[in-house]
Formats: structure tokens, C-alpha cells, sequence
């Protein structure tokens, strides 16, 4: 297998909205060995109140199905707060790929069981379009991974 490597100059945040306590802490884990600075919100009120009163993350991995307030209104709210923020959109749900606001999120990962290789891949991907004078410091075994394309609704390589 492949690795990339890449050079570190600055430290990305990544704040990660998600319902489920171990997959917060899971994903928080996973990513601040990567090297990231992580920040965690449960609900969707945390969300907002991160961004009302913290710099704001260089990434947002979102749970749809958050509570409090729906990962589908974050999105909508962040298009008149942060519209530059890139989103990962990273749910079970498929349903809901047609929704405007999915449809403009950097990136669709579909939960499925263990995918942290490709979650991984897709923010590095990500971070990297968004920030292209940053680099990262990730070494990342280059994985064949798989996005969902809202637009064609449907899986399709990365």
C-alpha cells in the first residue's frame, strides 16, 4: 500500500458534531493521533454556539441526525454564517441527498462499519482543496475509498 506524506506548516480544528458519544470520541481519538486539534459537539445548539463564540474549525464533520437542532439546518445556517467552512457530511442516512443544503457539503460520507481509513482520506482531500497554501502533517495509507455523490445519488470512488 501507498502512503502519503505531507509536510506540516500549521495545525488544522476539526469540529466534529455527532450524536452518538463513542463515535464522538472514537472519531475525536482517531483524528487528534492524526494530528489534528479536535473540538466535539453533541447537539446542534453546540454547534452554532462553537461558531458564535470560538475561532472557527478549519472542518466540520456533521452528523445529520444530530439533535436539538438537524444537521440540515446547520447547513442551512451555515451558509449565511460560515459559508466558506467545509462540512463533511457523515451520517447513515442517505435520505438525504437530495436537500440543498447536503448537496453543497464538501464531502457525503456514509457511516458503514468500520470506515476511519476512508473518513480519513476524505478530510485530508478535503482540507487540502479548502486550504491549498496549508499543508498537512498526516502520513495516510492511501486507501480505494468510496464518497456519495448527492448529485448522482450514489457511491462513487474518491
Amino acid at each position: 500500500m501507498n502512503e502519503k506524506v505531507n509536510i506540516v506548516t500549521d495545525q488544522f480544528t476539526i469540529l466534529i458534531a455527532e450524536r452518538n458519544p463513542h463515535v464522538r470520541n472514537f472519531l475525536r481519538r482517531e483524528l487528534a493521533a492524526e494530528g489534528y486539534r479536535v473540538d466535539l459537539a453533541s447537539n446542534g445548539r453546540e454547534v452554532l454556539r462553537m461558531l458564535d463564540t470560538n475561532k472557527a474549525p478549519d472542518l466540520l464533520i456533521l452528523d445529520l441526525e444530530i439533535p436539538h437542532l438537524s444537521g440540515v439546518e446547520i447547513l442551512k445556517q451555515l451558509q449565511d454564517r460560515e459559508p466558506s467552512l467545509p462540512v463533511v457530511v457523515h451520517t447513515f442516512l442517505t435520505d438525504y441527498a437530495d436537500y440543498p443544503a447536503v448537496q453543497k457539503a464538501a464531502a457525503f460520507v456514509e457511516k458503514t462499519g468500520n470506515n476511519i481509513d476512508k473518513l480519513k482520506a476524505v478530510i485530508l482531500d478535503v482540507l487540502a482543496k479548502a486550504y491549498p497554501r496549508r499543508r498537512c502533517q498526516h502520513k495516510l495509507k492511501a486507501v480505494k475509498s468510496t464518497v456519495f455523490d448527492p448529485a448522482n445519488r450514489r457511491t462513487v470512488p474518491s
